[in-house]
């Protein structure tokens, strides 16, 4: 679940029974995790959705820097242990931002340091940690059981990977199969690693068009 769509949360839960529907997890704005979790645990237990995920941090500039991550751990500890007592799980989505060099080896690096896996873990969005440089299939086996989501999502063939996600145009999310990403290789190592909800994400104009195409693609893989 992202955003109610002027909707409460009683009567969007009502929307997805009717559809036959099931949330397993839903976003939270860091400032409303910060000012309001109390209303976010009353939504997730509303939603029936076990995983609260933070879906940016704040940042001093341009870049998260150093000092941006150590809050952001400090934030979501505090955030996930609140939520462990809730009932509920923490998670923090990846945006490949946090990728820059760190004395620990990457910003993520030093961000998986500094949270608790009992109380904060992550979104691994697939499109967004190859636009970083990095490897899915790795940071899945180097952080084995610190996954347990992932948007599955494919990038354009030819586009300009690094940068920041705001400068991704809607039309550089395609099919799965058909893009950069080695969307079978992600899947088959995420297995071993306890990943355990999926979404299919597409942020195309045409995603009406693009998400059959996806489903195709997934019904053809064979492990």
């Amino acid at each position: 679940v992202s955003g109610l769509h002027g909707h409460t949360a009683k009567e969007f839960r009502k929307l997805l029974d009717a559809n036959g529907l099931k949330a397993t997890s839903m976003m939270a704005a860091y400032d409303k995790l910060t000012n309001d979790i109390d209303s976010v645990v009353r939504d997730a237990h509303t939603f029936g959705a076990p995983y609260v995920v933070c879906s940016t941090v704040p940042r001093s500039g341009k870049k998260l820097s150093p000092d941006d991550i150590r809050r952001a751990g400090e934030s979501l500890n505090r955030f996930g242990k609140k939520l462990k007592e809730s009932g509920l799980h923490g998670c923090y989505h990846i945006h490949g931002i946090e990728f820059e060099k760190s004395a620990d080896g990457t910003l993520f690096d030093t961000l998986a340091k500094e949270t608790n896996p009992d109380w904060a873990n992550f979104d691994m969005d697939i499109f967004w940690i190859v636009y970083a440089y990095q490897d899915p299939v790795k940071l899945l086996h180097r952080y084995r059981g610190r996954f347990p989501l992932m948007h599955v999502k494919d990038i354009r063939k030819g586009t300009r990977l690094g940068g920041s996600p705001g400068d991704v145009l809607e039309e550089e999310s395609v099919p799965l199969g058909q893009g950069l990403v080695d969307v079978a290789a992600a899947l088959r190592a995420a297995q071993a690693p306890g990943v355990r909800h999926y979404y299919l994400e597409d942020e195309a104009v045409d995603a009406d068009r693009q998400i059959p195409i996806s489903l195709r693609y997934l019904n053809s893989l064979d492990f």
